[in-house]
């Protein structure tokens, strides 16, 4: 981890780019690695964000952004059982879990152990949303509980943290 001050600037890369650095991350690295420390950034940063949030609500979609979701909820969760601060985790599955990517599959099962509970519709309120519904490679609109989840992530006045780029970006155009 590096700091980024206000002062400097980054570059911002594209779908390919980004997919190129994922592998060039997974290579030499044990299965499910890369989102074990990426769900666990998100957690942390999460806190970082919002550190009075009291209600979090993790939407997670169908696909590896989504495990990064799950993961970064396992560990909120687990901080809420750990701590005199009362927290709640609200979890969101836009996804057939056996339909699930591997290293998504693997974070569901995971979340499930750890006694995350995965519920069907939003929480009516919350202090902090994390958005890990679509990642770089979704590049179709979204439709049905997807879209209708997307279109409260955006409708949100609370703050709304994003796993790779808000979903429904598109990495390449901005659009």
């Amino acid at each position: 981890m590096r700091r980024i001050s206000g002062t400097t600037t980054e570059p911002l890369y594209g779908a390919e780019a980004s997919r190129a650095i994922e592998q060039a991350a997974l290579a030499g690295h044990p299965a499910h690695n890369l989102m074990a420390r990426a769900g666990a950034s998100v957690a942390l940063l999460a806190r970082a964000v919002a550190p009075h949030a009291r209600s979090i609500w993790v939407a997670c979609g169908p696909g590896n952004n989504g495990g990064d979701g799950l993961v970064a909820a396992t560990h909120l969760h687990q901080a809420a059982q750990h701590s005199d601060i009362p927290l709640q985790v609200a979890v969101t599955l836009c996804a057939t879990p056996d339909r699930l990517p591997a290293d998504a599959a693997h974070a569901l099962h995971l979340a499930r152990a750890a006694g995350v509970r995965i519920q069907d519709t939003p929480p009516g309120s919350f202090d902090l949303a994390i958005d890990a519904l679509l990642g770089i490679g979704h590049l179709r609109t979204p439709e049905g509980q997807l879209a209708a989840q997307l279109q409260q992530l955006q409708a949100s006045t609370a703050p709304v943290l994003c796993v790779d780029l808000p979903s429904g970006l598109d990495a390449d155009s901005g659009r």
